[in-house]
């Protein structure tokens, strides 16, 4: 799911930049030897990450006998990304699934699930991330959801606005369904997390 991947890596190199910058304290828990939670610290901003399987709930329902992905080459499919700074903040989580059921059985279940969270956006096929604009997240210019540049298989169901955004991803796997569900909240100087 590359929307999912562009703001794992946005996330990422933020926080490398805030190391960069200054002393920091980085604190990873690793009770387990999975690394699943890092905590760096810097005067300038805050990076926290898990990707234990607890931190995929993101107020999305998980559809009924769906699975987490399994892990695949190191490569962890749920995450809980939360990047603090003055002035800015960042929150997302998300988490890949599978299920034997078609994708439009999964896309009838998603389209009234969404629903709680407001009217609800469908858009044919995947933006590929291309409509992340997180320079303007947080200033004040809260945006409607679009389905620009939307290609390929399945869907994306949207919900919310650019500020605070629920997402499921939906496209065809073999003769099942692949999805991730996805939470975007930002804020600027006056909004919170």
């Amino acid at each position: 799911m590359s929307k999912v991947a562009t703001k794992v890596l946005l996330a990422l190199i933020m926080a490398s930049i805030a190391v960069l910058l200054a002393a920091c304290s980085i604190h990873v828990d690793d009770k387990d030897k999975k690394n699943e939670k890092v905590d760096i610290q810097t005067p300038f901003a805050n990076l926290k990450v898990d990707t234990g399987d607890k931190a995929a709930d993101n107020g999305i329902p998980v559809y009924p006998g769906a699975h987490l992905r399994p892990e695949e080459n190191g490569d962890n499919h749920s995450a809980n990304i939360n990047i603090g700074a003055a002035g800015f903040g960042l929150k997302v989580i998300a988490a890949e699934y599978e299920t034997d059921d078609s994708p439009e059985k999964v896309k009838s279940f998603y389209l009234d699930k969404l629903k709680s969270f407001g009217d609800v956006l469908v858009c044919s096929g995947h933006s590929g991330g291309s409509d992340v604009h997180v320079g303007s997240h947080g200033d004040g210019q809260d945006q409607k959801l679009t389905c620009k540049d939307t290609h390929g298989d399945g869907w994306e169901l949207k919900t919310g606005t650019s500020d605070n955004e629920h997402l499921v991803s939906i496209e065809p796997r073999g003769s099942g369904t692949r999805f991730g569900t996805v939470l975007v909240r930002t804020h600027g100087k006056e909004g919170t997390l």
